[in-house]
């Protein structure tokens, strides 16, 4: 190429153009199976169970019956459109069920079944707009997804429902990155589902170890833009007949309605070096661990769960109002349960910011999920510091606490290969929609939030080094009015006066500013 050649300067120009984000190639937010019939889902009972006892207290007890009643409340309560409202200024606005960043809901989800009273056996895709099931197959195919997952039990399981992320959905608006937010989505409505099955009396597990192509097989989807993340095996598989395996045709795919995703090479390839290719592997990458429950304070009560996941919303803006010791511990609680998961659901611990609890000092602090102790790293106030972390937000310096969920990356690697990554993502969404609920529980606020990686290790250690921030979420009293104020911590400012050649001098710089 020589100097007359212009591809290079406009290559160039286009490859470093500056945008806020491109509306023309935002993604729809439901998936659609146009000519295939819907198959309208009852209206989901209320859920009458106290949150924080459907969110850590113990399993199951009763083997209710798994029927489309129950279905109903499964699906609505973790991924249904809970309540619509109208924006002057971009129309009409859908809330689902569970958190999600961005509002962009790149989870779907599926369910497999046996013969359930008011439903054939089949493969059924779940429509939160309409509150619908589509049929994608007809017949038993437990048995198929017990092979995929090595796991006999599921051919007799009544029911697995699996999620599958949209991964340009989010990538959309959060490019590589948004690969991380599909977990903490997926993670936020794990914590909805499981949290429903124990309030409605069944039994659920999460199964992330699974051979990927066979599950995408069984739903029709391609493995790129659309990919099973995880199962979980729902009711008592007693008195169930266990399913053979049964054959698989091409059936409907769907219609995700975009052709114009931009591909990120480093998620893609993330994504398909974590994949597990055979029934040896999936049984070989699974680990046990015994489900732990938390210890609530006896004293406090907590609204019902279909209130509080109806009810539920990210707060914009906290009051800077204390709440109580109880409440915190209740909710920290809520964050320490073992999930019931086929990776050990211990990947992740919290880690905290106070700076308004009645009765502890203001400071930095560790959470043992084990012995459920908070261990003070630091004291002071550090709203700045909380603000600055949480990626220079208003959010994190008003907030009364806000717990970050850190996992020792190299640990999980070793244990679970690249897999381990998305499963460590996974749980601190799930750890992190059992903060929502709980939250909204007490009649706090909550939300999740991004962040500055590596000063957030940085400010944590030495207790934190070698770990990895993986979701956060504050908590507090909801401001009024419930809206994003502006906001500029000083550690902001000090670090743009740095860059333009301050020399700080005058005032000290923290060792963790300068690692990110």
């Amino acid at each position: 190429m020589t100097n007359s050649d212009k591809r290079a300067a406009k290559a160039f120009h286009e490859a470093t153009k500056l945008s806020y984000i491109n509306l023309l190639t935002k993604p729809p937010l439901y998936k659609a199976y146009p000519g295939l019939e819907s198959i309208p889902l009852p209206e989901a009972d209320a859920l009458g169970m106290p949150t924080l006892e459907a969110v850590s207290g113990p399993p199951a007890p009763t083997a209710a019956p798994l029927d489309l009643a129950v279905i109903s409340q499964l699906l609505h309560y973790s991924a249904g459109l809970i309540r619509k409202s109208v924006s002057a200024s971009a129309g009409e606005v859908h809330y689902r069920a569970a958190a999600s960043a961005g509002a962009l809901y790149p989870i779907e989800l599926y369910l497999v079944c046996g013969e359930l009273e008011g439903l054939a056996p089949g493969v059924y895709h779940y429509s939160p707009a309409d509150h619908s099931l589509t049929k994608l197959r007809s017949g038993d195919f437990r048995g198929n997804i017990a092979e995929a997952a090595a796991d006999e039990t599921l051919a007799s399981a009544p029911a697995t429902i699996i999620s599958t992320s949209v991964f340009w959905r989010s990538a959309w608006k959060y490019r590589t990155r948004g690969y991380r937010y599909c977990f903490w989505d997926n993670g936020t409505v794990l914590a909805n589902l499981l949290a429903t099955a124990k309030a409605v009396g069944q039994p659920a597990r999460v199964i992330a170890g699974f051979v990927d192509l066979q599950v995408n097989l069984i739903l029709g989807v391609d493995s790129r833009e659309e990919a099973s993340t995880c199962l979980v095996a729902i009711g008592f598989a007693a008195g169930s007949p266990e399913a053979a395996l049964d054959s698989l045709g091409l059936i409907d795919s769907g219609d995700l309605g975009f052709s114009n995703a931009i591909p990120y090479p480093e998620s893609d390839q993330l994504h398909a070096e974590a994949a597990l290719t055979s029934a040896q592997e999936v049984a070989d990458w699974r680990i046990d661990a015994p489900v732990r429950e938390a210890n609530l304070p006896e004293t406090i009560t907590s609204a019902p769960l279909g209130e509080s996941i109806s009810h539920r919303g990210s707060t914009r803006r906290f009051a800077r109002e204390p709440i109580s010791r109880e409440q915190l511990f209740a909710l920290l609680a809520a964050s320490s349960v073992t999930m019931p998961a086929d990776f050990g659901g211990q990947l992740t611990e919290p880690y905290l910011i106070v700076n308004a609890v009645d009765g502890l000092a203001s400071g930095a602090y560790h959470y043992s999920r084990e012995t459920l102790e908070l261990k003070p790293l630091r004291e002071g106030e550090m709203r700045n510091e909380a603000g600055h972390l949480c990626f220079e937000q208003a959010l994190g310096a008003d907030a009364s606490a806000v717990v970050f969920f850190l996992s020792d990356l190299d640990s999980a690697l070793d244990q679970l290969g690249n897999r381990g990554y998305r499963s460590a993502q996974l749980e601190a969404g799930v750890l992190g929609g059992n903060l929502y609920m709980a939250a909204h529980s007490l009649g706090l606020g909550a939300t999740g939030m991004t962040f500055f990686d590596d000063a957030v290790t940085a400010f944590f250690s030495p207790h934190a080094a070698g770990k990895s921030l993986m979701f956060l979420v504050g908590l507090g009293r909801t401001g009024t009015p419930n809206q994003v104020r502006p906001f500029r911590s000083k550690y902001g400012v000090l670090k743009d006066s740095l860059a333009r050649g301050a020399t700080g001098e005058r005032r000290p710089v923290p060792d963790w500013l300068y690692s990110n």
